[in-house]
């Protein structure tokens, strides 16, 4: 005769362990990773942007080679290389946060969940003083309320998740 085969009943004080998507990490689980992967591509394209505003700003005076420029030509060049070496600045802070958080870094989620909230709120006081301005940019408007939706989104995934 076959032996059948003896279990323990499990104990009632152990939780069962929450298996994440094959490809999300263990201590994010699929919400997180999917956060966190949303975070860092976000960065990634605010530092795509950034490079774009900066070298927009260094060829503005080329813009006016055949008209006269305007007389503060040089604050404008100025503040639009300041602003994009802002933006550079914070898309290096949002990859390397959330790099951090999926190498599992000790407090690196409540780095990626702050970076991720800062630019939300960002995108949403840009968004709110676009729409005040008598000449507005639509797409502009739109990327600054996607911006509001997925950073802000992120936070809130990576600010619930159980620790």
């Amino acid at each position: 005769m076959s032996n059948p085969k003896v279990t323990k009943p499990a104990s009632r004080t152990v939780a069962p362990r929450q298996r994440g998507h094959s490809l999300a990490p263990e201590h994010l689980g699929e919400s997180g990773g999917a956060a966190t992967l949303v975070a860092a591509i976000g960065g990634m394209s605010i530092f795509i942007g950034a490079v774009g505003v900066m070298v927009g700003g260094l060829t503005l005076p080329g813009s006016y080679a055949g008209s006269t420029p305007p007389p503060n030509l040089g604050r404008l060049e100025t503040m639009q290389v300041a602003g994009g070496i802002a933006l550079l600045v914070l898309g290096i802070l949002i990859v390397a946060s959330t790099a951090a958080l999926l190498a599992n870094l000790p407090r690196s989620r409540a780095l990626a969940t702050g970076t991720s909230a800062i630019t939300a709120l960002l995108a949403a006081a840009g968004f709110v003083l676009l729409v005040g301005a008598t000449r507005r940019d639509p797409v502009l408007l739109a990327a600054l309320g996607v911006a509001f939706a997925a950073f802000g989104g992120a936070a809130v995934v990576l600010a619930r998740l159980r620790r």
